[in-house]
């Protein structure tokens, strides 16, 4: 299987085993027994992210590998690029945490 696959299927995975979690009755007035379905959400939209994101980083170093292999002249500036792509790859994810952490009502 290619990777691209096995990444689906984990996501189609863990969508399929959040839907028991869901189907569950919400707790009565005095009880404190119900999912919270804000967590739920909140976990698998920084799981989600995450996974972008770390998908998204080992493409932009295994492209800044090979442009530096190529035209080692120009590898001050592609570590430039590489370094500065990375945090912005990495301050998404970041606010994708603080948005989940939002919506999960944390703060």
């Amino acid at each position: 299987m290619t990777s691209r696959r096995v990444f689906l299927l984990g996501i189609l995975l863990l969508a399929v085993l959040a839907v028991p979690a869901s189907a569950q009755n919400a707790a009565g007035p005095g009880g404190g027994d119900g999912v919270n379905l804000n967590m739920l959400g909140a976990a698998f939209a920084i799981g989600v992210a995450a996974a972008g994101g770390a998908l998204g980083q080992a493409k932009a170093v295994s492209s800044a590998c090979s442009a530096m292999a190529r035209n080692p002249g120009a590898a001050a500036n592609v570590r430039f690029a590489l370094i500065l792509g990375l945090a912005l790859i990495e301050s998404l994810v970041l606010y994708a945490l603080l948005i989940a952490m939002r919506g999960a009502g944390l703060f």
